[in-house]
């Protein structure tokens, strides 16, 4: 659990750890510059599983889960954002599954959403069939992240990578659906709680054009190509989300990445709606649309007007 400040969810989500019908485990709290004294935790800091790693500041999230996975002593790691709920059998189901297939490189479940006072507002989208996950995680995380857990030396192969601050767990995703299997509970497991102030709902701009990144990424991977992160970081920072998306979606039709330049064109119309954005989209999916194969178009239409579940034909939960 990786936190960078003191509120008023920090003590619930270590009280939902702690406990866990399974008892032989460890919490990892990754405290990413805050110094906050155990004691401060009250009763909670006494437990003895609790081991602290300090980081002198704040690093962002994504090194604050490589140092919070560099110390853990177990064989798997699961994760919880410092805001969430772990629910009490969730740690008991997951080692269950892992230890059950030697296959499976992770494991998530389904989550239920909540508001800042804990009242249920619906469920978290996730995929629960693993077929999907290497299709859909080409534009977004297929299984929820702070419903995870993984084998150690996973997350050690495929560390968070600090040039996607706010959305390291999507970067994550797609390289592992690349080599390994990734698993999905079905039943709720934990409690992921949404509102104003929280960190995908603050970053919401920078999430964006890291989402777009992470998506050329791994459509060049999949092909033999070089990312070319460095390039597109630089990029990235100096243009708006929406005109970021409309390069973003040149660069795909370029190199033959129909399918994902509707996605960039319709991700661009979403971001700035107005008549001029309306135009650029659509010529943008025009170009794209008429460069791909003629097999290919109804797809890449369908990706245009209703995005990557019904393009994919995927199964949400």
């Amino acid at each position: 659990m990786v936190f960078h400040r003191d509120t008023p969810h920090l003590r619930p989500a270590i009280a939902s750890v702690l406990g866990q019908t399974f008892r032989d485990l460890e919490l990892v709290l990754v405290d990413n510059g805050t110094g906050l004294p155990p004691q401060t935790l009250g009763p909670l800091g006494d437990d003895r599983r609790i081991r602290w790693v300090r980081l002198p500041r704040n690093e962002g999230i994504p090194t604050g889960h490589n140092a919070g996975v560099a110390a853990a002593a177990g064989g798997f790691c699961a994760l919880l954002d410092y805001d969430d709920l772990a629910l009490p059998g969730r740690i008991e189901a997951q080692v269950t599954a892992l230890r059950a297939d030697p296959n499976l490189a992770l494991v998530s479940s389904f989550a239920e959403k909540m508001d800042e006072m804990g009242r249920p507002i619906g469920r978290v989208f996730c995929l629960p069939d693993a077929e999907d996950h290497l299709p859909y995680s080409l534009y977004a995380a297929p299984v929820i992240t702070p419903a995870a857990m993984g084998r150690r030396e996973v997350f050690l192969s495929h560390p968070y990578r600090p040039a996607f601050p706010f959305a390291a767990d999507l970067d994550f995703q797609s390289r592992l659906a690349e080599h390994a299997c990734m698993g999905v509970l079905r039943e709720v497991h934990v409690k992921y709680r949404v509102y104003r102030t929280q960190t995908t709902q603050d970053k919401s701009s920078a999430i964006v054009r890291s989402r777009c990144i992470i998506s050329l990424l791994a459509a060049r991977r999949r092909n033999g190509r070089r990312e070319g992160l460095d390039d597109l970081i630089t990029l990235g920072g100096s243009m708006s989300a929406a005109a970021f998306c409309a390069h973003l979606c040149g660069l795909a039709s370029a190199e033959g990445f129909a399918e994902l330049a509707a996605y960039f064109a319709r991700r661009m119309l979403a971001l700035q709606r107005s008549p001029i954005t309306a135009i650029k989209s659509l010529r943008l999916f025009a170009t794209a649309r008429k460069q791909a194969a003629p097999a290919d178009r109804k797809n890449i239409t369908r990706m245009y007007l209703s995005g990557p579940v019904r393009a994919l034909g995927v199964g949400p939960a």
